[in-house]
């Protein structure tokens, strides 16, 4: 058995050789990744972790003789390269890679690295940061007979691998994958039966111009993106509240939905707020940076999460622009490609100098944010507003046309009648009499011993902390009229003061208070009627006259007080007469004057003005200005004066509904989350090993200079970083878009690792592809829809997806492209095909996040006392039937089902989903109530619209499920299922409405129950099917 399996070494070692002796080794294909995987950790760009001071990243290095007089590696001399030997020594303490890493060499890998050596080590930097080169199409022969360029690319490659390109996918299959791939939900039985009808050459791409034009579209599209923006309704630590930015999550839908060139999507979402006099989508869109997660913990450090928020933000930027792993820089020089530590942190400072705060607050809105108004919106906003415009043009006609002359112009209002009611003095019972049990309880002291305002006695309190005399329930109450004061007399002991004085009026409760001096009184700490400041303490040592005004403590015209209190915080306070004031008004014929009225107004502040008037009032009359004189004039005639406020008070009516409607409508609008940059940038450090308590040297906003160098004459904010990421000389950003574009399409990117195309990424599986592609997008001015379209009208992408076992034993992952997509749908496709097909689909496009089905209590065990989501409360209705992009994403617990299926947690950039296979997928399928009740609700679209017949009605089940025609097998095992269950329910009505009552939506009360419960049986087989689930 040991001589067979050398053996066979031997032979492989011999025939790998062979061909490597044939065929010239490109470096950037084979060798550097060798190099980069075993070799970087001690020899890579990292300096901090090089040792004996050699580089196996950089030529010069590789080449150079080392302090010891070796040389790594000598071109065509394997005896004088260092490499070799330290590689096949079995000393373990000068053996490479040291065996203590667990990276050894293999024999494969070793021969390899020396028919480099032995071809002249010829060198070249890494594929991904050389610009893209445009390669002609391949002219070979194809077998397809409408081939477009990628199909000569694609073919070229399989015919050096000996592979057969598969036929076309039949026409259902097609219109399926195609529906699926561009909206994310299936066609139609009409759409599929439209296009098996129309034979014109071009049917095929009039299905793809009509689902590129769907709304559709952009809600798979976004969907997908949101992945990449880390999208979430919540913040996402410590209480995880809820967050508004879904109104980015509408910008995304509506950007490809008009197509929005991806430079112009980029910039706006890095910076769109940077922009010259940028429009609200422009700022809507910067809310991609701010979808990361943010916190409000007691404890937090600021700076710490201010470099947090930043390094995420480099973090994502540098992985859905660029494909690379900058992350790995933030403590050191990346390990394995050319990024430095130092420019990790020059990119940082881009992000480092938002005016957000490093504390959410918890808040719903942290800012800053602006207001997102949807179109209708703003129609609305828009005819309010005309509509005010014309009453205010009305308004101004009306004061034009007053001719005024002030009859009483020169009269000095020297004094106001008043009428003062003393309520109560001197003691009690007297003046107020309590009634049953109403309390009094007074301090009474004489003359001369204690001061004394009027009378014989006052009322004495002396107090260590908070303490009042009051009564209630006073038989003969107080009436407020119009302009009425309370008044009181109080003496301050000047020995022993008091920090409060407090009065209470009672009326139902006591929430009426004006106090004098420190918050300390009854209900310290409110703010308005209910503890209303008058000013600070009264002079001590001498009895002080103070008054309140009847509406500052929340008390109007016509109400009724039957208790008063006299309160202080500490000292010793002495109370006397106490009662109200009331002012007769002015006549009709002193209301026609604006000198009298203005006097008089002076003199009496209630009822309360409009704080604008009252705040000109408050100015000497010898000292306002014509606009303040002028204001005060037009409240004259529109409120007071007798005849002419008549004619104004309709047009003030309609001008005073019109502006509480679009206060409504402004409070109505949502706001969301944008980026916006101080002033004053704040200076950017390296931090050493990443922590935010080490800066070291300063740094500036820049861009790696290996990478492109950046058009110094452009701005250096994010804007700037923006537009270098767009250049046209860019060797990542259009490789990195078009290949995620095609890992939509195919399941797998022409770079697997998507989300690195760094060193440690995976060589192109058609490099020359790539670039043609990633060049074709530049020069398209960088239209996605056009991109997308040239994928799915190639004949790649519509061959079929079947294959022998030849192919699978040569490609199994059909990296070569031999045969179509097939792979299991993503979580929010399958969820969104149930809900389609069973007919629940709601189709409103946009708004805010819905809570449809989850288990109850999932987010209980993750949740705060105190956090607006800790308790998962489902909505009703048709928030129950959105499409799943819609659903309310907790960082903390995202939606299970989804979890389930293998959609990320949003909590970081993701550009390329897992997809498993496991039970806990079937056990969603079969028992969530979602699927259920979508498969009773299919049900009944068999039974209602399927036709009359059992065969007819299975058919019309098993199209729309899959949007293909069963064979007969099917459809007899479908049959006998039918009959199955029929005969099941028949003696159980129980599990039959068992079955029938999943979900809040009610069942068709025209369907028997028995015959509802089989069919839901049936239907919900047919989306549990492995068919109905995967793209083939």
């Amino acid at each position: 058995m040991l001589a067979r399996s050398t053996l066979a070494v031997s032979l492989g070692l011999l025939l790998v050789t062979s061909a490597w002796a044939e065929e010239k080794i490109d470096f950037a294909r084979s060798i550097l990744p060798l190099l980069s995987d075993k070799c970087f950790n001690c020899h890579g760009p990292d300096e901090a972790s090089r040792e004996a001071g050699l580089r196996l990243d950089d030529q010069e290095s590789a080449y150079a003789e080392l302090e010891s007089g070796d040389r790594a590696i000598v071109p065509f001399n394997l005896a004088e390269s260092g490499i070799i030997d330290r590689i096949l020594t079995d000393d373990p303490d000068i053996k490479m890679p040291p065996p203590e890493l667990g990276k050894s060499i293999t024999p494969e890998e070793l021969e390899l690295l020396k028919s480099w050596i032995d071809q002249g080590a010829e060198w070249s930097g890494h594929w991904a940061f050389e610009s893209p080169e445009l390669s002609p199409a391949p002219n070979a022969s194809s077998p397809w007979r409408s081939a477009n360029s990628i199909d000569q690319f694609v073919h070229a490659k399989l015919r050096a691998a000996n592979l057969a390109p598969a036929q076309r996918a039949n026409k259902e299959t097609l219109i399926r994958r195609v529906t699926l791939d561009l909206t994310g939900l299936p066609p139609s039985i009409a759409e599929v039966d439209e296009f098996l009808a129309d034979a014109s050459p071009n049917a095929y791409e009039k299905v793809v111009n009509r689902l590129l034009d769907s709304v559709r579209y952009g809600e798979h599209m976004g969907r997908i993106w949101l992945d990449a923006a880390r999208y979430a309704d919540t913040h996402g630590l410590h209480l995880d509240n809820e967050r508004s930015v879904w109104p980015y999550r509408n910008w995304v839908i509506d950007a490809f939905n008009r197509n929005l060139p991806f430079d112009e999507f980029t910039v706006q979402q890095l910076a769109g707020d940077l922009l010259p006099a940028p429009s609200l989508d422009q700022r809507i869109a910067t809310g991609f940076n701010r979808c990361n997660v943010t916190t409000s913990e007691g404890g937090s450090i600021d700076e710490e999460y201010y470099v947090r928020y930043a390094v995420d933000r480099v973090e994502t930027t540098s992985t859905v622009w660029m494909g690379l792993t900058a992350g790995c820089a933030a403590c050191h020089d990346h390990k394995f490609d050319p990024l430095t530590q130092r420019e990790f942190y020059q990119l940082f400072s881009y992000f480092y100098s938002l005016t957000e705060k490093a504390m959410d607050g918890n808040a719903l809105l942290p800012p800053p944010s602006v207001k997102a108004p949807s179109r209708l919106d703003t129609i609305h906003r828009n005819n309010l507003e005309t509509q005010r415009a014309a009453v205010e043009k009305q308004l101004a006609e009306l004061h034009a046309n007053i001719d005024y002359q002030d009859a009483s112009n020169d009269i000095v209002l020297r004094s106001l009648t008043k009428l003062e009611r003393t309520w109560f003095d001197d003691s009690l019972p007297g003046v107020v009499q309590t009634s049953g049990d109403g309390e009094s309880a007074w301090k009474y002291v004489e003359a001369p011993d204690h001061p004394v305002f009027s009378g014989k006695n006052s009322t004495r309190q002396q107090s260590d902390g908070l303490s009042q005399q009051y009564f209630e329930k006073a038989k003969q109450k107080l009436k407020v009229g119009t302009h009425d004061r309370f008044f009181t007399y109080v003496y301050l002991d000047p020995k022993n003061p008091p920090e409060t004085i407090q009065l209470q009026f009672h009326r139902d409760s006591w929430d009426h208070r004006a106090y004098w001096g420190a918050d300390k009184g009854y209900n310290a700490g409110k703010k308005g009627t209910t503890n209303h400041h008058m000013g600070d303490l009264p002079a001590t040592g001498e009895w002080v006259r103070l008054e309140v005004p009847a509406g500052d403590v929340g008390l109007s015209v016509g109400n009724e007080i039957d208790g008063w209190s006299f309160a202080q915080s500490n000292g010793t306070v002495y109370w006397d007469k106490s009662g109200i004031i009331s002012v007769l008004p002015l006549n009709s014929s002193q209301l026609e004057s604006l000198n009298l009225w203005t006097q008089f107004r002076e003199q009496v502040r209630h009822p309360a003005l409009p704080s604008e008037i009252q705040a000109v009032l408050d100015v000497k009359s010898a000292e306002r200005s014509a606009d303040q004189q002028a204001s005060l004039r037009k409240h004259f005639f529109e409120q007071v004066h007798p005849s002419f406020s008549t004619s104004f008070k309709q047009p003030l009516a309609d001008q005073a509904s019109l502006n509480q409607q679009l206060a409504e409508l402004e409070k109505s609008i949502p706001a969301t989350l944008v980026m916006e940059d101080l002033q004053e940038p704040r200076q950017a450090h390296v931090l050493e090993r990443g922590e935010y308590t080490l800066p070291r040297e300063k740094v500036d906003s820049q861009t790696p200079e290996w990478i492109l160098p950046r058009d110094e004459s452009g701005p250096a904010n994010r804007l700037g970083l923006a537009q270098w990421l767009v250049n046209p000389k860019h060797p990542l950003t259009a490789r990195v878009t078009v290949n995620r574009y095609w890992q939509h399409f195919f399941g797998t990117g022409l770079v697997k690792t998507s989300e690195d195309f760094g060193i440690q990424g995976e060589y192109p599986s058609h490099p020359e592809l790539l670039d043609w592609l990633a060049l074709d997008f530049i020069r398209s001015g960088w239209n996605t829809k056009r991109m997308h379209k040239q994928i799915v009208m190639s004949m790649t992408y519509q061959q079929s997806s079947h294959f022998g076992p030849d192919k699978l034993a040569v490609d199994p992952e059909n990296r070569l492209l031999a045969r179509g997509p097939s792979y299991r749908l993503d979580a929010e496709v399958i969820r969104d095909q149930a809900l389609s097909v069973s007919g629940l689909l709601v189709g409103t496009i946009g708004g805010k996040s819905v809570r449809p089905y989850q288990p109850p209590g999932l987010w209980k065990p993750v949740g705060f006392g105190g956090s607006n989501t800790s308790v998962f409360k489902q909505d009703d209705g048709p928030n129950l039937y959105r499409r799943s992009m819609y659903t309310f994403w907790k960082r903390t617990a995202p939606p299970p089902s989804m979890s389930t299926f293998d959609a990320p947690d949003r909590e970081t950039c993701q550009v390329r989903r897992a997809r498993t296979n496991t039970p806990l997928q079937a056990l969603v399928l079969m028992n969530d109530v979602q699927f259920v009740e979508a498969a009773r609700e299919f049900a009944v679209r068999v039974l209602t619209e399927g036709g009359d017949d059992v065969e007819t009605r299975l058919i019309f089940a098993f199209r729309t499920a899959t949007s293909r025609r069963p064979t007969d097998t099917e459809i007899q095992r479908l049959k006998q299922l039918l009959v199955e269950y029929q005969t099941i329910f028949e003696k159980s009505p129980e599990a039959a409405e068992a079955i029938i009552s999943n979900g809040d939506s009610k069942p068709n009360g025209d369907v028997d129950p028995t015959e509802l419960s089989a069919w839901t049986i049936i239907t919900h087989l047919l989306l549990n099917l492995s068919e109905t689930v995967s793209k083939a």
